[in-house]
């Protein structure tokens, strides 16, 4: 099972890749830096948006036991 977040910030930095590469097509030019910056930032956003992929198949961390209550 693919993780929703990193599919998202693929998805999202492909799209500006495409969105610069039209923008080169319709003769605005998008220097290579902000091009870089835009694909950084959208992938982030992405990432951080996107829901977390429920992973059943993962056991729950183990916990540590706790010290018993003091008697007075």
């Amino acid at each position: 099972m693919l993780e929703k977040k990193v599919t998202a910030a693929a998805i999202a930095g492909a799209v500006v890749t495409i969105a610069i590469w039209i923008l080169h097509l319709a003769h605005i030019d998008v220097p290579p830096e902000v091009a870089a910056a835009a694909t950084t930032l959208l992938s982030a956003v992405a990432g951080y948006l996107a829901p977390h992929t429920h992973r059943p198949d993962l056991t729950p961390p183990a916990t540590t036991a706790q010290n018993p209550p003091a008697t007075p």
